[in-house]
């Protein structure tokens, strides 16, 4: 089989490469091994954890780091993909949102958390001030979810000083069959029974109406769900059940899986295939083929009788939790192409002693050179590219970079790819 790019990997950073590629007239084919990092994504998009615009913040930064991703993409780039993630996303019905600074997304547990895009859906504080009354709710039973939790954090947040919050129970008595497992009773385990029985939202409503007449602040109506409702696009839901009790309803992502991630991907693949782009999932490359410098095909888990050829590759496989790199006894490998990676030679060097310090492996991963081709033996493989958390030189977590690195990255390499063609 043979493609004009291939790009392995299904997460952020894959998609947002196959989606330039595709809309360009390619022939992509994009190959997943599985559940990619967006099933345990809050759906936001982070580009870095400052105060204020991060645009602003970039270019110093950059210019302190030349082997970061961004350095390697440019200010201008950076905001070009995250502009052309909103347009795809907005195509498929996922409308986010984003101001001209970090606006700040309220977690499951109840903290603020800066970033620089959200899903519209998401419960996010803006510069508009917070209401008067706040209601967290969850569903009896459903463990993913705590409120009391939620609210004590919040409540010492400044921006929520003024601000009384509530908590409350949903009880439906259609959720009774999963009350007999937990195991069962996840979040979307709930959203597929919502998109059975579309009739359960007048229900929902009813309930809701409820919990804010005995919540003890009658006037709330400011309400924010666990993300529940819908595997698939949940606006048009939450504008039904805002019709129906007269509320505001925002929800926060849960314990994975997070439908919220989940959604987002599913919008960013059907896009994909809509622009005639082919998506293989349950395909984990494992080995390639070369012809001197250049890749000639890979093969997946199916055999390597089986080779997948093109004229250009795209590894976004991810990092240590999606297997896009490996970390053995005697160090660090990238195990498709055996690319050349950074890492620290003595173990003990790897981690910090304590849960809360930073911890060198997280910026361990592969290298590149200027135009994000990949390293092997010193030297660029000159048709495979890399994108995305499997990249060395940056730390998702430490920077709040994770997401907005992957889109750029992405979109930057597709570029690199289509000015060859």
């Amino acid at each position: 089989m043979r493609f004009d790019t291939i790009v392995i990997g299904g997460g952020m950073a894959g998609l947002s490469a196959a989606l330039r590629l595709a809309e360009a007239g390619q022939k992509t084919l994009l190959m997943a091994s599985g559940q990619s990092a967006l099933h345990f994504s809050s759906g936001s998009i982070d580009l870095l954890d400052t105060q204020g615009d991060p645009r602003a913040a970039l270019p110093a930064f950059m210019a302190a780091q030349p082997d970061h991703p961004y350095a390697k993409v440019g200010l201008a780039n950076i905001e070009a993909s995250l502009t052309d993630l909103q347009r795809h996303c907005a195509e498929d019905g996922l409308p986010l949102y984003r101001e001209e600074h970090n606006h700040q997304r309220i977690t499951p547990i109840g903290t603020l958390k800066r970033t620089w895009i959200s899903p519209a859906t998401c419960a996010y504080v803006t510069e508009a001030p917070v209401p008067d009354s706040l209601l967290l709710a969850t569903l009896e039973g459903f463990r993913d979810f705590h409120p009391a939790l939620a609210a004590a954090n919040l409540a010492t947040q400044p921006r929520f000083a003024h601000c009384r919050i509530l908590t409350g129970e949903i009880r439906l008595p259609q959720l009774a069959e999963f009350s007999r497992n937990p195991h069962e009773f996840r979040s979307a385990d709930i959203a597929r029974l919502f998109d059975r029985q579309p009739n359960l939202l007048a229900d929902l409503a009813r309930e809701i109406s409820r919990m804010v007449r005995e919540s003890g602040e009658p006037a709330c109506r400011h309400i924010v769900l666990p993300a529940c409702l819908s595997l698939g696009l949940v606006g048009p839901r939450l504008a039904e059940l805002e019709k129906l009790t007269g509320c505001t309803l925002r929800e926060v992502a849960t314990m994975p899986p997070s439908l919220i991630g989940m959604r987002m991907q599913e919008a960013l693949k059907r896009r994909f295939m809509a622009l005639g782009g082919t998506f293989l999932t349950s395909e984990r490359v494992l080995g390639a083929r070369y012809e001197g410098d250049k890749v000639i095909g890979v093969h997946s888990q199916n055999g390597d009788d089986q080779l997948f050829e093109a004229a250009y590759f795209v590894l976004a496989s991810g990092s240590f939790f999606s297997r896009g790199l490996e970390s053995r006894l005697g160090g660090i490998r990238e195990p498709i192409f055996d690319a050349d990676v950074l890492s620290l030679p003595e173990r003990d060097a790897w981690a910090g002693r304590r849960l809360f310090d930073h911890h060198p492996f997280m910026g361990f991963g592969v290298k590149t050179d200027d135009k994000l081709r990949v390293l092997r033996g010193g030297k660029p493989l000159r048709n495979l590219y890399g994108a995305g958390s499997v990249l060395a030189h940056y730390d998702p977590v430490k920077e709040g970079s994770g997401s907005g690195v992957a889109v750029a990255t992405g979109w930057q390499v597709a570029g690199h790819i289509l000015a060859e063609v």
